[in-house]
């Protein structure tokens, strides 16, 4: 019976002196280096919590006939943004420029093409390292940046993911050790000693809503802005490799 994820060595045939008609099957592979027959097996681990670091996305966005109108205006909102982001406890080392753009604008409508002006835009990554600010920093930014406001988008992460990690190891080690033994037993075989072990990487993907939120100063002041962090997991493969008996 063949067995996915193991692999077998018969014990050497005893010598005779008849002579066989019959060829041989080649011998199974033998793991590199070693003298036994051995079983390959991967566990999976994985440990839930919720994530307690968001990264905000925002900017504005400003189009006016010059490029010296559209930098000021943009400017000038920009500055507003900052200030409340502050105000909302955003440390100002959280706060990093993530790109600054000057273009032509066109209007291509009836088949034509227009120069409406230059679009000024500024972006920033924002970091907010208290869950349940979130929301308010998000109104305050949009009532600061008003109609000028971007939002791009907002990602969920871990500050610290030692606790988490060791956790999902020891989950995986575990289911492992069982996917191991049930082989061992199906194949009719003992298991033996763990020879190999080692820590597979793994992109766990994180908690990344990827939405373009739209958001307007009008709506701002309307309603607050619901925000559900939820949970993340964090995943990890581990490898080993058994002396099958």
């Amino acid at each position: 019976m063949a067995l996915a994820g193991c692999t077998t060595t018969p014990a050497a045939a005893p010598p005779s002196d008849s002579v066989s008609t019959v060829e041989a099957a080649p011998a199974p592979v033998q793991a590199e280096g070693a003298d036994y027959d051995v079983l390959r097996v991967s566990g999976i681990g994985k440990a839930m919590g919720t994530p307690d670091l968001t990264t905000l996305s925002l900017g504005v966005s400003v189009t006016s006939e010059t490029v010296s109108e559209a930098r000021n205006t943009a400017a000038a909102s920009m500055t507003g943004v900052m200030a409340a982001l502050k105000e909302q406890g955003v440390l100002e080392t959280d706060i990093t420029t993530s790109h600054f753009r000057i273009h032509e604008e066109y209007d291509y409508s009836r088949q034509t093409r227009k120069k409406v002006g230059y679009t000024v835009s500024n972006g920033v990554t924002v970091t907010v390292r208290q869950a349940d600010t979130v929301a308010g920093v998000i109104d305050a930014a949009v009532a600061a940046g008003g109609d000028h406001i971007e939002f791009h988008n907002i990602d969920f992460s871990f500050s610290d993911t030692a606790g988490m990690e060791r956790e999902a190891r020891q989950a995986a080690v575990a289911d492992m050790e069982e996917i191991a033994a049930q082989l061992a037993e199906f194949a009719g075989r003992e298991l033996g000693e763990l020879r190999v072990l080692s820590d597979v990487p793994v992109d766990a993907g994180g908690f990344d809503t990827n939405q373009l939120l739209g958001l307007r100063a009008e709506t701002a002041a309307a309603y607050d802005t619901p925000i559900a962090v939820g949970e993340d997991e964090i995943a990890v493969v581990v490898y080993g490799v058994y002396e099958l008996k």
